[in-house]
């Protein structure tokens, strides 16, 4: 059995190994937010991949439900453990790849002193069978033993005024960032309403693709990567740029730049925004 420790990078070391997967994921985990985890598990579901979830009933978990409720759609099994508190952090990919150890998969982990181990079954031998028969069983007691099958979508609202207080660290975070990413998003939309109500041609159907996408950070994120890769602006901040007087602050770019902001982005993504909005005087 081939086994690694990792220390750093954990975030890319889990969305590594779950790339891989081609048949099953199973993932016991006690605080679940990250969204970009949550949507590369809904991914690996419709790209056929059967992925079994079980999350605590901690309240972190339910701050901001709509990324669950996009698994759950994909026909995703999602578990909620009731009692005792679950507190495992572990994933078994493919009955192959075992990733285990102190990070959650959420927001505050992120920033946390956390660890992670992989192991990676190599022979066909008691020994490493017996270690992932028993992560197996220990995942099956969990959905079937302590914890409640979420069908509907809906019923995962209940869960914010139901669930536990852990009185973790990790509530202040993590609570703390979902709200920044709503507010962002809502930003957006406002800067949208604007531009449109001034007949600026800007396509509508953006908004659209950035709920589909995850919502307003991440789809930020990605227009900011291809403008630095590239060079080249985006169709949508030239148009606000070229009308007379320029509406360069209803850009995406500005509300990046904006103090309230920047704590959801990169310092080289920040740069790039508030550089540009020099020009502009903003």
């Amino acid at each position: 059995m081939q086994v690694t420790a990792h220390f750093s990078k954990i975030r890319h070391h889990i969305l590594e190994q779950l790339h891989k997967a081609q048949h099953e994921v199973h993932v016991a985990i006690a605080w679940l937010t990250d969204e970009d985890i949550i949507r590369e598990l809904a991914h690996l579901q419709l790209r056929g991949v059967q992925v079994k979830i079980v999350i605590s009933n901690s309240k972190e978990n339910f701050a901001n439900t709509r990324p669950l409720k996009e698994f759950i759609a994909t026909n995703g099994a999602l578990f909620v453990a009731t009692t005792p508190f679950l507190h495992h952090k572990f994933c078994i990919i493919d009955n192959t790849i075992i990733i285990n150890g102190s990070y959650n998969w959420s927001y505050a982990a992120r920033s946390n002193e956390e660890n992670i181990t992989i192991l990676t079954r190599q022979n066909d031998v008691r020994e490493e069978n017996l270690v992932f028969t028993s992560f197996q069983a220990k995942h099956s007691f969990l959905c079937n033993k302590c914890a409640v099958p979420i069908t509907d979508p809906g019923s995962l609202d209940g869960f914010r005024s139901s669930a536990m207080d852990t009185s973790h660290s990790l509530s202040i975070l993590d609570e703390q960032e979902i709200a920044l990413r709503l507010e962002f998003q809502e930003a957006i939309k406002r800067s949208f309403a604007v531009a449109l109500s001034l007949d600026l041609s800007i396509s509508p159907g953006l908004l659209e693709r950035m709920e589909r996408d995850g919502g307003g950070v991440e789809f930020v994120k990605r227009i900011l990567h291809d403008e630095m890769t590239t060079g080249e602006m985006k169709s949508g901040f030239k148009k606000l740029a070229e009308h007379i007087p320029h509406k360069v602050e209803l850009s995406l770019e500005y509300l990046v730049s904006r103090p309230q902001f920047v704590s959801l982005f990169t310092v080289d993504e920040v740069n790039f925004c508030t550089k540009l909005m020099a020009k502009y005087h903003l």
